[in-house]
């Protein structure tokens, strides 16, 4: 250990270790929203896509139309959770 690690006691620019407030995740309910939403969109985007083969029939529109909604909703939700997270925290 050198003497550049180790600071002193009354240097203003060594952070106080006790004065830290443990900082919770914000906003984490958008994000794990976003992450299920856009999971869903997933599953049904590879169901639509494995139906044919499983069925020897075309997917149903059910599928497709699940596939449409959910992956943009999510993505999109994903996307406005990390343009918010981007901004600093209201003091």
């Amino acid at each position: 250990m050198t003497s550049d690690d180790r600071r002193a006691a009354d240097d203003p620019w060594t952070p106080d270790d006790s004065t830290h407030a443990p900082s919770a995740p914000r906003r984490r309910g958008l994000f794990v929203t976003a992450l299920v939403i856009f999971a869903i969109g997933v599953v049904f985007t590879i169901a639509a896509a494995l139906t044919p083969f499983a069925l020897d029939r075309d997917a149903p529109t059910i599928l497709y139309l699940g596939a449409m909604l959910f992956t943009p909703a999510g993505f999109l939700l994903g996307l406005l959770y990390a343009i918010l997270g981007s901004r600093p925290p209201k003091v």
